[in-house]
């Protein structure tokens, strides 16, 4: 069985985008995932108390459990949770809606159809898992699980998607839970959150958006749609 865990960004008002992104993989690799970034919670790096949990974008801003951390110090601890996704052989899959041109544009009948752009980013990544597996893992199923901070406005969505999906089978159920207790949730609040930045860099500069370094390692790989 393999397991997919999302996370979103960017979904309070007045976000210019809003994101999706999460990791999947197999069970060994959910098994190998675990034992690498519990030890790094429990030492994130000499001298500092464990985490409780690993959340990216007080991490960039210095901010709740990461308030003792120099800037040098949150890099490398980004460096070094970005490598346990990287070693581990994640497949990472992420989505993002620029929201000020989905407003001016979705309109009318095509509002309709699609929704709300949390579910058109939801549609995606889902539809990226399917394919994704059909190619590397074909006949196979996963468990999907997205942050319990949205349930509310995407349960029906997903139930929906999965009904009228028969042609997709590679789904056996979803799940919601909440970021700080599944640290695979984690991991993807990391996809999710550098996702959102980049987006931001590239509303600014659509041809040479400012991109940072981890997201870098990420953005290129053939595992990343």
């Amino acid at each position: 069985m393999l397991g997919a865990f999302f996370d979103d960004s960017g979904t309070h008002a007045g976000s210019p985008v809003m994101t999706i992104g999460g990791v999947l993989g197999t069970e060994p690799q959910w098994d190998v995932f675990a034992v690498a970034w519990e030890a790094l919670l429990i030492e994130p790096l000499p001298g500092k108390r464990p985490l409780k949990q690993f959340h990216l974008s007080p991490c960039r801003a210095g901010r709740d459990e990461f308030e003792n951390y120099s800037l040098a110090e949150r890099d490398h601890l980004t460096y070094l949770f970005r490598q346990v996704i990287l070693d581990t052989g994640l497949v990472t899959v992420a989505a993002a809606v620029d929201n000020a041109a989905w407003d001016e544009l979705v309109t009318g009948d095509a509002a309709e159809q699609l929704g709300h752009p949390l579910e058109f980013l939801l549609y995606k990544c889902l539809n990226s898992v399917s394919d994704i597996i059909k190619w590397r893992k074909p006949g196979e199923q996963t468990w999907v699980f997205f942050d319990e901070g949205i349930r509310d406005r995407v349960e029906m969505f997903v139930c929906t998607y999965l009904q009228n999906n028969k042609d997709r089978p590679e789904f056996a159920n979803v799940g919601f839970a909440p970021v700080s207790k599944v640290i695979a949730l984690q991991a993807g609040d990391m996809i999710a959150t550098e996702t959102f930045q980049f987006g931001q860099q590239w509303l600014l500069d659509r041809e040479n958006p400012v991109t940072n370094p981890h997201f870098e390692s990420f953005r290129w790989r053939d595992i990343s749609p």
